[in-house]
């Protein structure tokens, strides 16, 4: 209705009364301007917030109270206030001062590459030539270097959005504002005509390091950006960047309401002659359990830390994924190192920090996107393979004396001497040889057929953006130029070769032993409502990806060999634990300290969670297994003694 009245008027204005409100605008100015909508909120499955918004200040300038000829002297003494105050300002340029010199931020190819084309600069323009071309357009020579940066920054991205309403648009300096702040900057806008203090809605993080990887956040448009949604956003608009943010984008941005301003040339603001509400976005509620993830993510740094202390030193990071087996929702993905998403989006010298660590590389999401050979945790495959295929008869016995060398110049060692054994006690031990002639008798093409049906070397169906791994075989020598040998399917067998699995997919993998041989699409996203959750506007539902076909016989067999790993084999460490287990462990040769990896579900007569933990260069494997204990401690509320 609002918007209806404002046509109305429109066509009163520029049609019916044309020249008497012409005559008016000579002396009066209208303004649209948008007001912005507040983006939904993030929640936990129970509810527990996630991102959440609340009321609070922010510093702006407002740009028709602005003085032309003292913009670039407001700007300089706003930043100045703010850094005084130890506030974090809006910089989005990609460029830094250091020791005197201007110089490109490491990581921002993105943002560089717009600066330059706004600019008309070649692709091999420096920052010196950025920020001369900058100072030369914002007429700002006679300040410092450092303010002058000051200046280019906030003129450049005011730069993006044009035309009279965006002037008429308030540009924010700093989110989220303390009251003392709030007062402070208030004095000073007496003396600084343009700079205030506003109420605003704020989104925050109650804890910034939950999952910054799986969460993602928000940013400026990029010219390209601005591009793919010219029409549905404005350039000065932010737009969801990485993860649930970005995916989530439609559901979470809400729509944008408007306000008609009339002022007088002489600067007076006569009010507001029309308006349309802005309308909220969605409630985003995710799969993930806080409690499991605060548990996994503690969890991780300890046994890292311990690794350490045991002399492991290039052990510094790992990832754990907690699968819900009955609709193969996500109740835990943690990635270790990590980082706080509050200070990342406050704190550009933060970004530049992580981008220059190599050794841990806490950008990188590896649960979802980390690849690593998977050792001993992928025999169960084959055991499956083989039985299903009749290539292995559940009784038959395969003799290990240490080592296989079917092919000539060829042998494979097996962690100890076992006999003759059946696939129950192969399981039970790890026996490399039992395994490496499974892999012989089935064929690479074999293995990557079943390695594909439970979920390995293919995308998981997750929401977010994911490695797809790799199963080893002809077709990825194919792709890297390299020559297959025969002998590699025993090697692949073992969970070495080639094979590179995410954790993700190694928790898939086990979570569809568990479940009969059936994959279902793995997600994280639960339901979205609408803001104040009075009704559901999408609800996942469990979808069907896959199935094994492994007869149910088969299965039940390799769901005893892996009850045998608990209760007598590698991983007895758990037979005494409260709530029965299956489970398999794994060491992955690797530049370095082996990989420890392990994957379990439980309880083991009706399973209900799956979990796989990846320790890269862990060595020891009480340091993945450590980590899972910890897990289904918080899954089942069990209080064992903590390490």
């Amino acid at each position: 209705m609002p918007f209806l009245v404002f046509a109305i008027r429109l066509v009163d204005w520029q049609i019916i009364n044309v020249e008497q409100y012409r005559k008016r605008a000579q002396n009066n100015s209208a303004y649209v301007i948008k007001t912005d909508a507040m983006r939904g909120e993030i929640l936990d499955r129970d509810g527990e917030g996630i991102v959440i918004n609340s009321t609070g200040y922010r510093v702006v300038i407002d740009r028709v109270d602005l003085e032309k000829d003292k913009e670039n002297y407001v700007i300089a003494k706003s930043i100045s206030l703010l850094k005084r105050l130890g506030v974090p300002w809006r910089d989005m340029l990609p460029i830094n001062l250091e020791l005197d010199s201007y110089v490109f931020i490491e990581g921002k190819d993105s943002q560089i590459s717009s600066l330059k084309k706004y600019l008309k600069l070649s692709n091999e323009a420096s920052a010196e030539e950025c920020m001369d071309k900058l100072t030369q357009k914002y007429n700002c020579e006679e300040f410092s270097k450092e303010e002058r940066r000051f200046i280019c920054s906030i003129r450049y991205n005011m730069g993006k959005a044009s035309g009279a309403s965006a002037r008429a648009m308030p540009y924010i300096l700093a989110d989220n504002v303390s009251r003392e702040v709030m007062v402070v900057v208030s004095e000073f806008s007496s003396d600084l005509k343009g700079l205030r203090v506003e109420t605003s809605t704020v989104r925050r993080l109650p804890d910034g390091n939950f999952a910054p990887h799986i969460i993602g956040y928000t940013g400026s448009m990029s010219a390209e950006e601005y591009e793919e949604h010219k029409g549905e956003y404005s350039m000065d608009e932010f737009i969801g960047k990485t993860g649930v943010e970005k995916v989530m984008e439609k559901y979470l941005r809400g729509k944008s309401g408007k306000r008609v301003l009339q002022k007088i040339r002489q600067g007076q603001v006569l009010g507001f002659i029309d308006q349309e509400p802005a309308i909220p976005g969605n409630t985003v509620f995710l799969t993930i359990s806080s409690k499991l993830q605060k548990a996994a993510n503690q969890s991780l740094g300890k046994w890292i830390d311990k690794a350490q202390k045991m002399g492991v030193k290039d052990c510094v990071s790992g990832a754990a994924v907690v699968l819900d087996v009955r609709d193969f929702s996500i109740l835990s993905a943690s990635t270790y190192p990590t980082y706080d998403l509050n200070r990342f989006i406050e704190d550009n010298t933060y970004y530049s920090e992580l981008v220059k660590d190599k050794e841990g590389v806490p950008l990188l999401n590896r649960a979802l996107s980390g690849a690593f050979a998977p050792g001993s945790v992928y025999k169960p495959l084959i055991a499956c393979a083989a039985l299903q295929e009749n290539l292995l008869e559940p009784d038959e016995t395969i003799r290990c004396n240490g080592g296989f060398s079917y092919y000539r110049g060829y042998t494979l060692k097996c962690m100890g001497r076992h006999g003759n054994i059946n696939v129950l006690t192969a399981l039970e031990k790890s026996c490399n040889v039992f395994f490496a002639e499974l892999g012989r008798r089935l064929g690479a093409r074999k293995i990557e057929q079943y390695a594909h049906k439970f979920g390995l070397g293919l995308s998981t169906g997750i929401e977010l953006p994911e490695s797809e791994g790799i199963v080893a075989g002809p077709d990825h020598c194919a792709l890297n130029g390299t020559h297959w040998y025969e002998s590699g399917s025993s090697q692949a067998a073992i969970g070495q070769s080639d094979n590179m699995f995410t954790p993700i997919q190694l928790a898939t993998f086990a979570a569809t032993i568990a479940n009969n041989g059936q994959r279902l699409k793995t997600h994280i996203i639960k339901k979205v409502m609408d803001y104040k959750r009075n009704k559901n506007i999408v609800e996942n539902l469990v979808e069907n990806v896959d199935n094994a076909e492994i007869s149910l016989e088969n299965l039940q067999i390799v769901k005893e060999g892996m009850r045998k790993v608990i209760l007598s084999g590698t991983a007895r460490d758990f037979a005494s634990y409260p709530v029965n287990i299956a489970a398999k462990t794994g060491t992955a040769q690797n530049a370095g300290s082996d990989h420890t990896t392990f994957i379990c579900f439980a309880p083991y007569e009706n399973p209900e969670i799956a979990v796989a933990v990846v320790i890269a260069n862990g060595k020891h494997g009480i340091i993945s297994k450590g980590v899972a204990r910890d897990i289904l401690d918080t899954y089942f509320n069990v209080q064992t003694a903590k390490e």
